[in-house]
């Protein structure tokens, strides 16, 4: 009996923990994707872009500095993972430059995924 309270207590405990994390607004902008999800991208600055992510999805990648600075939707992006995984969670796993004769490599400062309201609310020479 006693051990059947501790239980339930236990699980009691850990309902509130699952249901936060699951509403946590920092948690929910930055799933996770595999480098194979990723579709088209239109640059927006020289310091952002927005990728397409499994057809549906729209992410926002902003840039340390004007890495993208005269670069055109056109110009090869070369993007690697970093790490065994081809899973990207957060800016540090993933590598990506600009290829060409002026290549570059590009510190992501942040990975932001749009709600349907943001991506439906870009202008349309920005979506993906």
């Amino acid at each position: 009996m006693f051990r059947a309270a501790v239980l339930a207590l236990a699980t009691l405990a850990a309902v509130p923990t699952v249901a936060a994390a699951q509403t946590d607004p920092a948690r929910a902008s930055t799933p996770c994707f595999r480098l194979s999800d990723l579709g088209g991208h239109k640059i927006a600055s020289s310091d952002s872009l927005y990728y397409s992510v499994r057809r549906k999805e729209v992410y926002k990648f902003t840039f340390s500095g004007s890495c993208l600075a005269g670069v055109t939707n056109s110009d090869p992006l070369v993007l690697e993972p970093l790490g065994a995984s081809s899973q990207i969670c957060k800016p540090m796993d993933l590598n990506l430059g600009v290829g060409g004769p002026m290549s570059r490599r590009c510190i992501i400062k942040s990975i932001e995924r749009l709600t349907p309201e943001q991506a439906e609310a870009l202008p349309k020479k920005l979506k993906p």
